[in-house]
Parts: C-alpha cells; structure tokens; sequence
C-alpha cells in the first residue's frame, strides 16, 4: 500500500480527519504541526477523493512526499520482490564463493596433473567441495614427486589454483616398475606411489618388479610414476687371497658393512661370511 500525505491549512484543520472519515476515507495518520495546520496520510488510491472534497471548501491544501525511514520503508516494502531476489542471489553467491568450481593445475611440473588431482581427491577435495583447509598434508605429497622443487595451493573465487614447479620441466620421469637390487629378503620397503608385490621378509630375486607402476581404481587400472625405495638383506661369501685383516677390509669395500662377519682360513687366503644390505630406488632420494 503506498501512502499519500497532505497538509491541510485552515481555521478548522483540526475537523479535517472527521470530515474524511464521513466520507469513507481512511485516514492513515495525522499530525498537527501548526496552530491551524494538520498532515494527514491516506492510502494512495483515495489520493484524487482527497482533493475533491477538500478542494470546494476553504481548506488549503498541499500534497506532501514521504521523507527520511518511512520514504525508505515505502520503498522497501515496494521492492520486497527484488530485495529478496538480490538477498538470495547475495547468498547463493558467497556460498559458491566457499566452493571449488574449477581446479587449475600451472606451472613448469603441470604434467603432474593427473598425480595431483589424485592426491587432492585422497584429502577430500574435488569440484563442488568446500574450500581445502589445511593444505601441509597436499602439498607434502606433491612436493615427493620426482624432481618437484615448489608447490603452492590457493583458492580465490572458487578456482582452486595448483602451482606445481619442478627443477628440471626438460625431464619427464619414466613409469617404470621398482626391481629387486639383489637375490635375498627384504628388509624395508617404502612405498609412496605404485603398488607393492612384495612385502617386508619376502625372498626377491635380482632383476624381479617389488613395485609396480600400476594402480587399480575401481575396474580401471592406470599407470603411475613410482616413487618408492627398497633394501634387500642378502648373504656374503667371498674369498680373498689376502691375509685376514685385508680380506676383510677388502670385503668391506667390496659390500659395506658386513653383518655377523666371519673369516675362515682357506688354502688360498680367506673366507668372509656374513650378511650385507643392497638398495634400489626410484624417485626417492
């Protein structure tokens, strides 16, 4: 309902509302604000009514604007459609502000994408989730790329952004498979990516795949970049036509260090028994 306002000047102002009311006229308000002086408002549909009744008496009449709050709240109340809409379209916009809509993966190791939206989805993250919060864990996996020397992770009206650096963008790793270094049992295997066919314990023979540089997802299996470092305990038996304290100096350069070593006297020299550790890596310093 928009409202009319009036300010009616005469020596019987104050009988104006009366005569309003007899002849069906709603009076909304009414104030005085002069000794003969009243402003009244009505609804804006009988705004014609009012000047044709006052008009043949000897009221002075002058037709008032609304000012200050309740101009405003006319206003609002007019635009409540359009205040709403605007409101929702406010909300709507800073709820998706808070969501990943795209995801940008830049810079010299951009290669990596595939890795990277990997290990994004492994921490919870994909188009249409809430903004990352806490990126350490992300951006640790990143960085233990092969030859990945700088990793940013920032989010800015809802592109999440991956700067991905390497030291060397001329080199592209190989996918290939992680090979036993020698014949014996593993001691320790670390495996960042790939999937491992052995286990700690495990007899391998030289030259036999401990990781593999496949992964299966569901019913899809794919090709990684392994990153991933093995150490295989083997057995020692060497024998040095040497005296006893150079074969086993000779021993010890020949394998490192020799575990529970042994030296037995022979016709020729001396035996060195014992153990020794060989490793094998890729990707992984």
């Amino acid at each position: 309902m928009r409202k009319c306002g009036f300010r009616i000047e005469s020596l019987s102002a104050s009988r104006v509302v009366d005569k309003l009311a007899q002849a069906g006229i709603t009076v909304l308000g009414a104030e005085k604000t002069q000794k003969n002086a009243v402003t009244v408002w009505v609804d804006g549909k009988d705004r014609k009514k009012v000047f044709a009744i006052l008009s043949q008496t000897c009221y002075n009449i002058v037709e008032v604007r609304t000012r200050g709050f309740e101009r405003l709240r006319e206003k609002c109340v007019r635009s409540v459609g359009f205040l709403a809409g605007a409101a929702l379209f406010l909300v709507a916009v800073c709820f998706m502000q808070t969501r990943v809509l795209t995801i940008d993966v830049v810079g010299s190791g951009s290669y990596y994408e595939s890795q990277v939206m990997e290990i994004l989805s492994e921490n919870g993250t994909g188009l249409f989730s809430s903004s990352p919060v806490g990126n350490a864990s992300v951006k640790a996996q990143i960085l233990a790329l092969p030859r990945v020397s700088f990793c940013s992770v920032k989010m800015s009206g809802g592109i999440l952004t991956v700067t991905v650096e390497v030291s060397d963008e001329n080199a592209f790793p190989e996918t290939a498979p992680l090979l036993a270094p020698a014949d014996g049992a593993v001691e320790e295997l670390i495996v960042l990516r790939g999937t491992p066919l052995v286990a700690v314990g495990d007899p391998v023979v030289k030259g036999a795949p401990v990781v593999d540089n496949a992964v299966v997802s569901g019913e899809e299996t794919r090709a990684v970049i392994v990153i991933a470092r093995v150490k295989v305990r083997f057995s020692v038996c060497a024998e040095y036509e040497l005296g006893k304290e150079q074969a086993l100096a000779q021993a010890f350069l020949d394998y490192g260090t020799i575990g529970d070593a042994k030296a037995t006297q022979t016709e020729s020299g001396w035996r060195i028994e014992g153990y020794a550790y060989a490793e094998s890596a890729l990707n992984l310093e």
